[in-house]
C-alpha cells in the first residue's frame, strides 16, 4: 500500500528525541534519526511541505524496482528526513573504492559504492557536483573497524566514487541480449 501524503502529515521528535511522521489516523512513522544527528529544536512541528510531497513522488518513482510498497514507502520518507533535517555532512569516501568512470548522480537515483566487503545499495537524497549525500538501502553493514552503516543511515560520498545501477543494468542487458 503506497501512502498519498496529505495536509494532516506532520514531523515531530517524539519521546526517544527520534524524528517522526505523524501520518494521521494514528498512524506513525518512526524514523531511525537520533536529535542529535538532526538540525531541529525540540518544540519541532512542521507540516510535511509542498517540497516533501515532491521529494517523495520523486523517490518513489526512483525505488520502482523495489517490490514490497512497504519498503518504497520507507525508503522514501527516510530519505526526505534525511534530506531535510539532517545535519550537514562531510565526505567519508575513503570507505569506497574509487570508480574509473565519474558518474554525477541524479536526485533519488540508486547508486552502489564498492566496499572490500562487498557492494552497497544507496540512493541519491543529495546530489552536487564533487559528492552526494546518500541513504543506505542495504541492511547495516561494517564500513571500518570503527563505522557501521544501518539501514537508512546517512554518509557523503565523493561522486568519483558513485556507481550508476541503472547504467550497470542497461549494459548488462545489452551483454545478455547482444
Amino acid at each position: 500500500m503506497l501512502l498519498q501524503p496529505n495536509d494532516s502529515w506532520r514531523w515531530f521528535l517524539g519521546e526517544e528525541r527520534r524524528l517522526m511522521l505523524d501520518l494521521g489516523e494514528e498512524m506513525i512513522f518512526a524514523t531511525p534519526y537520533p536529535q542529535k544527528q538532526l538540525v531541529c529544536t525540540d518544540g519541532l512541528a512542521q507540516a510535511f511541505s509542498v517540497e516533501d510531497t515532491g521529494l517523495y513522488y520523486t523517490f518513489l518513482d526512483k525505488l520502482g524496482m523495489m517490490t514490497a510498497p512497504a519498503q518504497r514507502v520507507q525508503a522514501a520518507l527516510n530519505g526526505i528526513a534525511v534530506a531535510r533535517f539532517y545535519k550537514p555532512l562531510m565526505p567519508q569516501s575513503w570507505f569506497f573504492e574509487p570508480q574509473a568512470d565519474y558518474h554525477q548522480p541524479q536526485l533519488g537515483e540508486l547508486i552502489g559504492l564498492d566496499t572490500p566487503a562487498g557492494r552497497l545499495t544507496m540512493m541519491v537524497v543529495e546530489a552536487s557536483a564533487s559528492a552526494s549525500v546518500c541513504i543506505s538501502l542495504s541492511a547495516g553493514v561494517e564500513l571500518g573497524e570503527t563505522k557501521v552503516l544501518p539501514a537508512f543511515g546517512a554518509i557523503k560520498v565523493m561522486n568519483d566514487r558513485l556507481i550508476s545501477l541503472e547504467a550497470e543494468a542497461r549494459e548488462m542487458e545489452i551483454r545478455r541480449v547482444g
